[in-house]
């Protein structure tokens, strides 16, 4: 989704100040609290990274809690491994000396600045029930790396991805980001994806999406990576879909390739939100024709959960039309996105919550976790949000905040994973600058 910038005119509070909410804006009949994020600050960060050779692995060095942790498919050795480091600018490893570990249980590393990390590998194979459980709730980086034509700050008045906004997910509570990337769409193609076989992502672009996704990763976080706006295959059916499936094969193969070390708390999926002349037949293609390319790049990928979802904008009630199909494969969980009714959460149409609205929004969840049940595969909600103004329209806030909680409420009693939509415009519960969040959603989504 992408929304529109500034909306209204907002008084934020700075991470600085105390945490004491304030006025910060007004709608219909209420006015909009943003506090700022609170809580343990990551420590100083000693290692920039840790990898294994063989197997090889690329490390979660948490900046949070100094843990060091590698995970390996299940069954593998843990006793023989070889870890290497990156570390800070005159910063050395003191301790272990032996080049070889058991890493079976907590090794301490210890530095020349007196810090230490805890090291311990893991030789599981999580399932897509227990990674939908490490998503749980989470926010949207939208309108960042998925902005278009042109880069990254285009869609945001120049305000680009930093370290720490998952530095304050964390704070704030969350355990998952969906980090929608747009790869095709560039004013230059060569810039991003080429649009010329072999059809080459940028080195730079990638190392960029790299980096930002690492700093989820390191943050403890599961992070989900995608295909975002990719308005050249999402929207296409018949020759012209065919014509362009080997571009959209040559990408995933790349970032599949990429990030095959990454640990299982990297998720890809495949394509967001296909819509306008796609067919849900076209969709089943176009997930049969990439998922096995995600596979067969071996490693780490050979398990790594996969999010595909449905057609019509990833639509909960298309997921349940008898033509979309969930490959049979056990590490594939099913998304959908939810803005209903469109007309209140996207157009701030009238009011939300009457018993009508409710038991609307109960039915729709009852009936897409039984379809859940009945196919095996887990839900994703990884986008869900309502915007505060549409073409001069006010949202209701109160209507605004009680959509929130019954929306987190449903979601999490039928066991359903979920990420908000956040824009840093209309749909913006996270301030990027100020560092302040919308107290009338967070504590609602975290509980």
């Amino acid at each position: 989704m992408k929304t529109g910038s500034f909306f209204l005119m907002i008084v934020l509070v700075p991470l600085s100040f105390s945490a004491c909410k304030m006025s910060s804006g007004s709608t219909s009949g209420s006015t909009v609290d943003y506090v700022p994020v609170t809580g343990a600050n990551p420590g100083i960060v000693s290692i920039l990274s840790a990898s294994l050779a063989s197997p090889s692995a690329r490390g979660i060095v948490n900046r949070f809690n100094h843990t060091i942790s590698f995970y390996l498919p299940g069954g593998s050795s843990l006793s023989s491994l070889t870890p290497s480091f990156v570390t800070a600018s005159g910063v050395t490893v003191v301790s272990p000396t032996s080049p070889l570990l058991d890493l079976s249980s907590p090794v301490i590393v210890s530095l020349s600045d007196g810090s230490s990390y805890t090291m311990q590998a893991f030789a599981t194979t999580p399932s897509a029930a227990v990674v939908d459980g490490w998503i749980g709730s989470g926010i949207n980086l939208g309108n960042d790396l998925d902005a278009w034509p042109g880069a990254e700050g285009s869609w945001t008045n120049g305000v680009v991805a930093q370290e720490y906004f998952f530095d304050d997910y964390v704070r704030m509570g969350l355990t998952s980001a969906r980090v929608p990337v747009t790869w095709g769409m560039a004013t230059n193609p060569a810039d991003r994806l080429d649009s010329v076989s072999p059809y080459n992502v940028n080195p730079s672009f990638m190392g960029r999406v790299d980096t930002v996704v690492g700093w989820g990763i390191d943050a403890g976080m599961t992070v989900v990576v995608n295909a975002h706006h990719e308005n050249w295959i999402r929207t296409l059916t018949g020759s012209a879909l065919t014509a362009q499936l080997p571009r959209f094969e040559a990408l995933w193969s790349q970032i599949a390739t990429h990030f095959v070390t990454w640990p299982p708390q990297l998720v890809f999926e495949i394509i967001n939100e296909p819509q306008g002349a796609m067919t849900d037949a076209d969709v089943n293609t176009l997930n049969n024709a990439i998922l096995p390319i995600i596979r067969g790049t071996g490693g780490f990928n050979k398990t790594r959960i996969v999010i595909i979802g449905a057609n019509n904008y990833n639509s909960m009630y298309t997921l349940q039309d008898g033509v979309f199909s969930v490959p049979s494969d056990p590490y594939v969980i099913v998304n959908f996105h939810n803005y209903n009714p469109w007309t209140f959460a996207g157009e701030s149409m009238s009011t939300w919550g009457s018993s009508s609205d409710i038991a609307s929004m109960t039915s729709d969840f009852n009936n897409v976790a039984s379809w859940s049940q009945t196919k095996g595969a887990p839900l994703y909600m990884g986008e869900y949000g309502v915007t505060f103004e549409y073409n001069g329209a006010k949202t209701d806030l109160p209507s605004r905040a009680l959509w929130y909680k019954n929306m987190r409420q449903l979601a999490k009693s039928k066991g359903i994973a979920m990420t908000f939509w956040d824009d840093y415009g209309d749909f913006k519960i996270y301030d990027r600058v100020n560092r302040s969040y919308d107290n009338s959603v967070i504590p609602t989504v975290i509980q």
